[in-house]
């Protein structure tokens, strides 16, 4: 019995992720207000630096933000957990060290993402991180995808919830393009 299309997309795109390795970067403070502009579930960071996970979707880059504010962080402040179908919770011994918010990941030309250098034996908070990231790669690539799908997939039935948090990909897309034809030094 011949397996459906669908899976046949899957395993290909579970091998491409397999050969990649994962890359945290920081992006473009001016490139963040610009999409910011369009979309305002766009995180403007003011005093840090937008740090995130690359990952490519549609042929494009997307960053995924990293947040430090763990689920026990927002329950102190009255907040509640973050959902899981669009979170991937990092954890460091069993504890929750922060966050990928998939919902809030954003198009980048790759020029606007500086690759940050990360030294995996040190043990950093970003190297916890990292190692987590490493380990579950293929998992948190697909989950990126897959919002992205059931984003614009008026038949999934998380679609309503998904279109309500997360960004507009597909226009930001669009803004990203635009952002690069108007910067050809990219």
């Amino acid at each position: 019995m011949r397996k459906p299309f669908f899976m046949d997309i899957m395993e290909l795109l579970n091998s491409d992720i397999k050969q990649t390795s994962p890359k945290i970067v920081i992006v473009d403070k001016n490139y963040l207000s610009y999409l910011h502009g369009f979309d305002s579930r766009v995180s403007l960071k003011k005093d840090r630096p937008y740090v995130g996970l690359s990952v490519q979707i549609n042929g494009k880059i997307f960053v995924i933000p990293l947040t430090s504010q763990t689920t026990q962080e927002r329950k102190k402040r009255g907040l509640k957990k973050r959902n899981s179908l669009t979170t991937t919770f990092i954890k460091a011994s069993g504890i929750e060290i922060s966050d990928l918010l998939h919902n809030n990941m954003i198009p980048v030309p790759k020029k606007l993402a500086q690759r940050v250098e990360i030294d995996p034996l040190k043990d950093t908070y970003l190297s916890n991180e990292y190692r987590y990231i490493r380990k579950h790669w293929v998992e948190i690539t697909n989950k990126s995808l897959m919002i992205y799908i059931e984003r614009y997939n008026e038949k999934s039935r998380n679609n309503s919830f998904l279109t309500s948090i997360c960004c507009d990909y597909k226009m930001l897309e669009e803004k990203c393009d635009e952002w690069i034809k108007n910067h050809p030094e990219l």
